[in-house]
């Protein structure tokens, strides 16, 4: 339950400060110890009994996603950002390589 309210839109507003992330983390921690036989265990280990991930990882992963999505042109293109492919070889076999922007 506390999950879904963490993760809700979390590509949108993606929590990028340090203070944030932390903030929201605790609710997990403290949301993990509510279960009497997991709050002995460290913070790691009550994560892998519930079969969970930290918000950290959670956020890469969505970012990976929607990153995905937006190259294989599953959402529309007047409202998806664009993302210049790569022009360089150096990775083996793929085609889907990303140009990284320089910073002005």
């Amino acid at each position: 339950m506390v999950r879904s309210q963490l993760d809700y839109c979390n590509s949108v507003w993606n929590p990028y400060h340090k203070g944030d992330i932390e903030t929201l983390e605790k609710v997990q921690k403290q949301a993990t110890k509510i279960l009497p036989e997991l709050k002995h265990l460290s913070y790691k280990d009550r994560l892998r009994a519930c079969n969970l991930t930290t918000l950290h990882y959670r956020c890469i992963r969505g970012d990976m996603l929607e990153t995905y999505k937006i190259v294989k042109g599953k959402y529309d293109i007047a409202v998806s950002p664009k993302l210049d492919k790569g022009n360089t070889y150096i990775t083996r076999g793929n085609d889907s390589r990303l140009q990284k922007r320089q910073s002005r």
